[in-house]
């Protein structure tokens, strides 16, 4: 299985890298897709309420939208040759994402400017053939859509 090319973090392909990728717990899931893809809430028109008025008055023509900021949660595994080389790999992913603005690039899905705000606990599965732990990761996108 190769999966070059399908998640890029500033510039660093994460699978060649950190033999990391966006990962599934089941089959049919969509956790990944669905939040890198889900809508931030758009920031509220201002309005002009008068007491003796029905209702809210708004312009004729309403400005361009405008959005709040939004929390992205994606679901990372990590595997390795051995435990320490998974340790190792694991610990310079979490570098790299801790390391200040990012640059996420899912393939045939999006490009996003996040940065790191948490984690979940990683699982481990210690399997002495290709030993994985699987985490997700909450990253702050402040200014949806722009680069």
């Amino acid at each position: 299985m190769d999966l070059t090319g399908y998640l890029i973090i500033n510039e660093t392909d994460c699978w060649t890298q950190f033999n990391a990728f966006l990962c599934e717990t089941s089959a049919g899931a969509t956790v990944n897709k669905t939040e890198l893809l889900k809508s931030p809430k758009m920031k509220a028109y201002t309005v002009v309420s008068f007491r003796e008025r029905n209702g809210e008055d708004l312009p004729a023509q309403l400005p361009s939208p405008h959005y709040e900021p939004i929390d992205r949660s994606i679901q990372l595994c990590v595997s390795g040759i051995t435990l320490t080389d998974l340790v190792n790999r694991y610990n310079d992913l979490m570098s790299l994402l801790k390391n200040g603005w990012l640059i996420l690039y899912a393939k045939d899905l999006c490009t996003r400017k996040v940065y790191y705000q948490e984690q979940t606990d990683p699982i481990w599965y210690d399997d002495p053939v290709s030993p994985a732990c699987i985490f997700k990761v909450k990253l702050r996108e402040p200014k949806p859509g722009e680069l």
